[in-house]
């Protein structure tokens, strides 16, 4: 938030930089919303960590029109986040995991308004970034990211398409997602290798998600599995709510190209 003070825990050879500057290890966040990047280097001058930085605009900056300067954001029912990333098109590059940019999770409103105004949940960034890991390793995915459909949407966004009232996706800590490798073609992949792309891929990459986060000390959150329609193909839902839930898994169908 504007104004709070963060520690860096580096060791004593190392130095920190933020926008090319050298800083303290107890630094003052500026009273300014904006994007800055922050840079670990050690004695001989390499980079040991690179971070983005958020300087969040506070939700008290919401007009009673619900808006954020000419950012629609809308009311939330309960639970209005303490404040919200803001971006200018020179920032939606910006990484905010290794896999993963903030510009993936905008919200689809207002196209041509500047800035905009994104959530990003850390916790299912780390959901997001193990499954990927993962699925890289062990099912030679090959994929640099996953294909996020639709992740932050503002209050106002979630009512007009009719989502749930509590949508996890206003909180950003919610993403649809699908894998767009084999042939990168803005759909699912096959990912169950029956030669098809059908709503058993998401029940696919359904079931390794479930399957490797019952063995990995992550937070707990939601899955959904969804088929194709006119507007999209099949995609997972992930979400990292703090409890468990599941739902839309296709009744299973054992064959032999879910073998691992």
């Amino acid at each position: 938030m504007p104004g709070e003070q963060i520690s860096f825990d580096v060791t004593a050879d190392e130095t920190v930089t933020i926008d090319g500057s050298e800083v303290p290890l107890n630094w003052t966040a500026p009273r300014q919303s904006g994007v800055h990047k922050l840079i670990v280097r050690d004695a001989l001058g390499a980079e040991t960590a690179k971070v983005s930085i958020f300087v969040l605009t506070p939700s008290t900056e919401i007009s009673k029109a619900g808006y954020l300067g000419t950012y629609r954001i809308g009311k939330y029912p309960k639970n209005t986040p303490e404040g919200f990333i803001r971006l200018d098109k020179e920032d939606v590059n910006s990484p905010v995991s290794p896999h993963f940019k903030v510009g993936q999770f905008l919200c689809k409103q207002q196209p041509n308004v500047w800035p905009k105004y994104v959530l990003v949940s850390s916790d299912n960034l780390v959901r997001l970034e193990a499954l990927l890991d993962d699925l890289n390793e062990n099912r030679d995915t090959e994929a640099d990211t996953l294909f996020v459909m639709s992740g932050f949407r503002t209050p106002f966004y979630n009512t007009a398409i009719g989502s749930a009232k509590y949508s996890r996706h206003m909180y950003g800590d919610a993403a649809d997602v699908y894998v767009d490798t084999k042939p990168g073609n803005g759909n699912m992949d096959d990912l169950n290798r029956d030669g098809r792309v059908t709503k058993s891929d998401a029940d696919f990459l359904y079931d390794y998600a479930a399957k490797l986060y019952a063995n990995l000390k992550v937070v707990k959150g939601g899955l959904g599995s969804y088929g194709s329609n006119s507007a999209h193909g099949p995609f997972v839902h992930i979400d990292a709510r703090g409890t468990p839930a599941r739902w839309g898994r296709s009744p299973k169908v054992k064959s032999k190209a879910e073998a691992p």
